[in-house]
């Protein structure tokens, strides 16, 4: 029975270490505007009151919230000082903007008072990111010693789907339906149950350079609201850039990348990579969409779209060479300090699409099957998703909130616009990227390879797609 157990948790681990895809790890800031409030940090944190009986939790850090290990109430101090020391402004007024590296400790500031308020001590643990902390996570549950909460991407449905995570109760279940965005919690819904959230997910947009669009002869304020104006678009971006610039679209190399962001447009025309564990390839939709990227690959350097290196894709758009791209909700603020005046609109339907997305950048926070204190872990979680928290992702200016209360109200779209049309995506069709039921990383790649040689030959779509779905059928099945 072990031996089966250890197998299936390795199974996880591979699986998970192959979806680590393009997400920057959490890594999420705030604004940087200048702070313009007379505010004071949020309340400084106070001592638990004598005699009170403490719970005490261990959550896992990740990058965007990281102010250090060992007990949060004695990391906050140090951190404010080692801020101020750089010259760094800590105040923080809500509804207000704040320096960009102020975030961490706001908001883990926030987090220590709610939970002191309840008599529950934090104790923050780092295990690093992708496939190091898959490996400790794996290695914990085996030992049956894991953090109360632990935190991560991909490999997080797998552990729900394996009963290592425990099942969020019934009444947080119904108000986190009732009140939070899908994307926060819809990825990690298995058999009716919730098992996680992230505070502050992503999902894709659409983004352009305004100033490459102009000089097309277009309007810079217009976002294509469909596929074929997106590709007229982009066409006319090309020819007005007689090769200095293109127009771009969308990043679509043979890795979770790639994955991640033109399955956005797959979930939009009704396509998926899987169906119950078993690829879903050559789809009617499937071909559609595949056409698509290949009628944009036209509109990008030689080979660009399919870089093996994303990274190179995401150079040439900050250096001014790519109109359009479809990325996570970051791009609104890293665009414009790299100095592009850039337009952000939802990603543009087929002609008999629907709005759908794919969670990307998503931190989801689990309580584990073995935590000795699940009661105050998921009081914690909670205050993730509370008003105080949600208010300050806000102000951030970098990710939308996912409670309705903050996120719907008239002064987040009021101060917000362009995240509000983020924070609309998150709803409804959102989903995760799957698995497949055998042979995760093979299946992966024989779908990859298919849409590089679809954008890079002239064969036929439908038959390339076949072809790669006889293939992946005979290794998953």
């Amino acid at each position: 029975m072990r031996q089966r157990a250890m197998a299936a948790l390795m199974a996880i681990a591979l699986i998970a270490a192959s979806l680590i895809g393009c997400s920057n790890g959490g890594d999420t800031k705030a604004s940087n505007s200048p702070s313009n409030n007379t505010g004071t940090t949020v309340n400084p944190p106070s001592p638990t009151p004598a005699g009170s009986q403490v719970s005490t939790i261990t959550v896992l850090t990740e990058g965007a919230t990281n102010v250090g290990t060992g007990k949060l109430g004695d990391l906050l101090a140090p951190k404010e000082k080692e801020l101020k020391g750089k010259e760094i402004d800590t105040a923080y007024k809500p509804g207000s903007v704040f320096p960009t590296d102020a975030f961490g400790l706001h908001y883990q500031t926030i987090m220590y008072n709610k939970m002191n308020e309840q008599n529950i001590e934090v104790k923050m643990e780092d295990w690093g990111w992708g496939e190091a902390l898959i490996q400790k996570q794996t290695a914990g549950f085996l030992a049956k010693n894991t953090p109360d909460i632990i935190v991560g991407e991909t490999q997080m449905p797998g552990f729900a789907q394996q009963g290592l995570l425990e099942p969020f109760p019934e009444d947080m279940a119904s108000e986190i339906r009732e009140n939070v965005s899908d994307a926060a919690w819809k990825p990690m819904e298995y058999n009716g149950k919730i098992y996680g959230i992230a505070a502050q997910p992503g999902v894709s947009s659409l983004f352009w350079n305004k100033g490459l669009v102009k000089q097309a002869g277009l309007d810079p304020d217009k976002a294509p609201d469909s596929w074929a104006e997106l590709a007229d678009f982009s066409k006319k971006v090309t020819e007005a850039g007689n090769g200095k610039f293109y127009g771009g679209g969308v990043y679509a190399g043979a890795n979770f990348g790639g994955y991640l962001r033109f399955g956005a447009l797959m979930m939009i025309n009704g396509g998926s990579f899987a169906t119950d564990g078993l690829p879903a390839f050559n789809s009617e939709q499937n071909v559609e969409t595949v056409n698509l990227l290949r009628e944009l690959n036209g509109d990008h350097p030689p080979g660009l779209m399919v870089n093996k290196d994303e990274g190179a894709y995401f150079d040439a758009w900050y250096k001014g060479q790519l109109a359009y791209i479809i990325d996570g909700p970051w791009q609104s603020q890293q665009a414009r300090d790299k100095g592009i005046d850039v337009g952000m609109a939802p990603i543009p339907l087929s002609p008999n699409g629907k709005a759908g997305n794919i969670t990307i950048g998503a931190a989801f926070h689990s309580v584990t099957k073995d935590s000795k204190n699940k009661e105050a872990a998921f009081e914690y979680i909670r205050a993730m998703y509370s008003k105080d928290i949600q208010q300050l992702i806000a102000d951030s200016n970098v990710r939308s909130p996912i409670l309705k209360e903050v996120a719907e109200s008239d002064d987040y779209k009021t101060k917000h616009p362009e995240l509000y049309v983020h924070y609309q995506a998150m709803s409804g069709n959102v989903q995760g990227l799957p698995t497949f039921a055998k042979e995760n990383s093979k299946a992966w790649q024989m779908f990859g390879d298919a849409v590089v040689k679809s954008l890079m030959t002239k064969g036929d779509v439908k038959a390339i797609l076949d072809d790669a779905q006889k293939r992946a059928e005979a290794v998953t099945k």
